[in-house]
């Protein structure tokens, strides 16, 4: 009679158990199939601010038509340094690479002719600027160098 009282207590110790095991949880973090889903709108990424600019344009007559072969100089005022293009059949040009930080100057020159210079401000803050480039007959503002008065003349 001993032994019934312990084997009862085995069968129902084993039966907690299975009964245990076979409770849900509602937590669906716990789930391992769980799929979580808090109905947020995605936040889009934003573009990371230019660190550089780019002015690109096209030189052209006076009439609008598109010049093969000018120069177009960009100077950094502050330095003087000077990057040089030429331009292809389109009349386009392009630099790149440029800091917001300093002043450029963009001029074009086509043969014995100068266009008008363009100055590009640090304070433009756009990454991409565009500037058509003219070059005419009155656009020349090249000034012609006066000779000194007190030079003897030139021997024939």
């Amino acid at each position: 009679m001993k032994w019934l009282p312990i084997g009862t207590v085995v069968i129902v110790a084993s039966v907690s158990a299975t009964y245990a095991q076979q409770v849900t949880d509602n937590n669906p973090g716990h789930a391992p199939d769980a799929v979580l889903d808090n109905h947020r709108p995605l936040i889009q990424k934003r573009e990371k601010p230019a660190t550089t600019r780019t002015v690109s344009g096209k030189v052209v007559d006076g009439s609008g038509q598109p010049l093969e072969g000018a120069l177009v100089t960009l100077t950094n005022t502050a330095t003087k340094e000077r990057r040089e293009y030429f331009t292809k059949q389109d009349g386009r040009y392009s630099f790149e690479q440029l800091s917001f930080t300093i002043d450029y100057e963009l001029q074009a020159r086509y043969k014995d002719t100068n266009g008008e210079v363009k100055k590009l401000s640090e304070f433009d803050k756009s990454p991409k600027m565009v500037r058509i480039l003219e070059i005419s007959k009155t656009a020349d503002n090249a000034q012609p160098v006066e000779a000194k008065k007190d030079t003897p003349p030139a021997k024939q």
